[in-house]
């Protein structure tokens, strides 16, 4: 009994400096994990769509997982799903993020907090996520199932529309900035 306890703390202190659950998380602090979305390595005999991944009034975002024999059973279709999820949430958070910050340097005196405005796009972000589709997938000669996630860029703008009235209590002039963007 003690040896399985001891066995299990070890590898745990092992396996904690091997694994971290803030790089899961689309919305963590860490500096090297939320500066940016990583680009993914494309193939050479990839669809269009893998390659050119911005489409016209929509945040899109392409991701892969290997999948283990050219059979794709639905765990790999979920696993790939979930991977794409994150890449968006994490696309919109940082891009709501920045949005905000560039919207209150404007400000001669702004009267938010760094953890308002994260809270606030980790929002935006989970709820525009609910809301993606999935526009097309494939899988490559080496096994990699890539899937493209979009969310239509006008529901995430009204979405920081609708957040913006708690947040900073009906500014106009945000509004016509949210309203002036196109694309995020």
């Amino acid at each position: 009994m003690i040896r399985n306890l001891l066995a299990i703390i070890s590898l745990i202190f092992i396996f904690s400096g091997c694994f971290s659950l803030s790089s899961l998380n689309p919305f963590s602090d860490d500096e090297g994990i939320v500066k940016e979305v990583k680009p993914t390595k494309i193939p050479e005999d990839a669809p269009i769509w893998v390659k050119e991944i911005n489409e016209k009034n929509s945040i899109s975002i392409v991701a892969f997982s290997y999948i283990k024999d050219a059979d794709v059973k639905e765990f790999d279709k979920k696993r790939t799903l979930l991977i794409a999820s994150n890449k968006l949430s994490k696309k919109i958070y940082l891009k709501t993020i920045d949005f905000y910050k560039e919207y209150e340097q404007k400000l001669d005196n702004p009267m938010t907090f760094d953890q308002d405005l994260k809270n606030i796009a980790e929002q935006i972000s989970l709820k525009a996520v609910s809301k993606s589709k999935i526009k097309n997938s494939w899988l490559s000669k080496d096994n990699r199932l890539f899937v493209k996630l979009s969310v239509d860029s006008d529901f995430v703008a009204t979405l920081i529309q609708n957040e913006s009235k708690n947040i900073y209590k009906v500014n106009k002039t945000l509004y016509k900035n949210i309203l002036s963007i196109s694309c995020l």
